[in-house]
């Protein structure tokens, strides 16, 4: 199994408005996983939203997408990992953005192995 430490670089948010019917006071995250050397989906790849107060974990699906739907607003790190692929989740590592209320995020997390 080989260690792959996931870069700033490597990780992208942009953010659209979360549609009206959704609560207001939450921050949703949708996004990817993709293979760095292919650019090919990671399905079943576990995806973990790190705040300073939480931790929340999903699995992206068979298309290697991954959806967050009532995070608290705050500061958040993604990252990722899944068999052959490895991800140092360091809640010390300070790379991280902040997320506000009200909007949906889109994330893209790109896995080395």
């Amino acid at each position: 199994m080989h260690l792959t430490i996931l870069l700033l670089s490597y990780f992208f948010f942009w953010a659209s408005p979360v549609d009206w019917q959704t609560l207001q006071s939450n921050v949703a995250i949708r996004g990817s996983v993709l293979d760095e050397s292919s650019g090919r989906a990671v399905p079943g790849a576990v995806v973990y939203a790190i705040s300073a107060a939480d931790v929340s974990r999903t699995t992206a699906n068979s298309k290697g997408h991954f959806y967050f739907l009532t995070l608290l607003p705050g500061e958040y790190r993604l990252c990722a990992a899944t068999n052959g692929y490895a991800v140092n989740c360091d809640p010390g590592n300070p790379e991280s953005e902040e997320l506000f209320a009200g909007f949906e995020y889109g994330a893209t997390v790109v896995l080395s192995r």
